[in-house]
């Protein structure tokens, strides 16, 4: 058995676990109205944006300098974890500590940095420095220096699920005994090319209201977020507290086209029920929606949930707090995990009017209390992709 014992959180609705939890319990959105990141661009003006995020609140000034805003999230997050689960990594240790991260599109901003230079200056005016910033698992890299970890260290980059596989191989490392504590980590910034990119698809709105009948289309947000795993007698001989465990990690596919999900949705339906089965229910306490207030995704997760559940669970969708970003799946797990350990189910932000024939029990309005043992973490992904996570909470 798998538990998460710390975790921490930078996003838009909260720079650590308290505000986070204070922005459900108030319906507080961290979208808002931005003049970065190159907006307003083709219409667009709002994003979920990490605001009053200094860096040297959190991480040693000289190496936060020649950071990416994107290691920067993910290396704050996971001091926060760590200091949350109050693991000490030492000699005795730190090969038997393990990372994994995943990130959709990690620092763009240093990648057009870097290849601006390039070709403006020529390769010996280009800002080296800039370069170790453009590879994928830098965050990673940094996470593994400042506590110098010696274990297996690993990044997905798989669109929507990049978090939840890097959750399902560190889950994995843990019950082979091939690691004593797994650092797992999502993280993704906000940059221009990321708003040209998006607008391609024409997937983004300044309005993100997952299953609203009015939705068209989703915020791109960012931040990062980390959990920390252990084997749960591993946990409880050293005092840990824990969270809630890892029930169930269960990761499908289905062929889909890059751009569009699997819209016959066996994927979501496998994922979900083979995740429910291995946690040994039937129906959890809540869903955790990965709805991103598109047409597509909204209408698909909300015709699975309810072939499978009904109107009996009650469903919640984090999106709405902070926007999009592919590799968000670790902050809707923490958020998943700090709600079922506080028995509250936010409510959707921005929903108003549930979209026709939606037919699910969403939150509206106010938080709920659900004294609960279980939630379930959906995640869909272009191309077909999904994958189902089950927290359950001790009794």
């Amino acid at each position: 058995m798998i538990a998460i014992t710390g975790i921490g959180v930078i996003c838009p609705a909260g720079i650590n676990r308290e505000n986070l939890i204070r922005s459900f319990l108030d319906t507080q959105t961290g979208i808002a109205e931005s003049s970065g990141f190159g907006l307003p661009y083709a219409g667009l003006t709002t994003v979920g944006e990490v605001r009053d995020f200094v860096a040297k609140d959190h991480i040693p000034v000289m190496k936060a300098r020649r950071m990416s805003r994107f290691s920067q999230f993910g290396l704050a997050s996971a001091i926060e974890a760590i200091k949350d689960a109050n693991f000490d990594i030492n000699d005795a240790n730190r090969y038997r500590v393990a990372i994994a991260v995943g990130t959709g599109l990690a620092s763009t901003e240093s990648t057009d940095k870097f290849y601006e230079g390039l070709l403006r200056e020529g390769p010996e005016a280009t800002n080296p420095i800039l370069f170790p910033e453009t590879v994928q698992n830098i965050a990673a890299a940094h996470i593994s220096m400042q506590f110098g970890i010696r274990g297996q260290n690993i990044t997905f980059s798989h669109a929507d699920i990049s978090s939840e596989l890097a959750l399902s191989y560190a889950c994995g490392l843990l019950n082979d005994g091939l690691t004593d504590m797994a650092i797992v980590s999502g993280a993704d910034e906000l940059s221009a090319a990321e708003f040209v990119g998006y607008s391609g698809f024409n997937v983004l709105s300044n309005n993100m209201m997952p299953f609203d009948r009015k939705r068209n289309g989703l915020v791109l947000g960012e931040g990062a977020a980390s959990i920390i795993l252990e084997r749960k007698e591993d946990a409880d001989k050293r005092g840990a507290g824990t969270y809630c465990t890892i029930a169930a990690a269960e990761i499908t596919s289905y062929p889909a086209l890059i751009t569009s999900y699997d819209s016959g949705r066996e994927s979501m339906k496998k994922a979900m029920l083979t995740a429910l089965a291995k946690a040994g229910i039937s129906a959890p306490g809540f869903v955790s929606a990965c709805a991103n207030s598109t047409d597509a995704l909204d209408r698909l997760e909300a015709d699975s949930i309810r072939e499978l559940f009904g109107h009996a669970v009650p469903v919640t969708a984090f999106r709405s707090y902070n926007g999009y970003f592919p590799a968000d799946g670790i902050l809707r797990i923490a958020s998943t995990a700090l709600c079922l350990n506080r028995a509250i189910v936010p409510a959707i932000a921005g929903l108003k009017e549930p979209m026709e024939g939606c037919g699910l029990d969403l939150v509206i309005n106010a938080p709920r209390t659900v004294h609960t043992d279980s939630a379930l973490i959906t995640s869909f992904s272009t191309g077909g992709a999904a994958a189902s996570i089950v927290l359950k909470k001790e009794a």
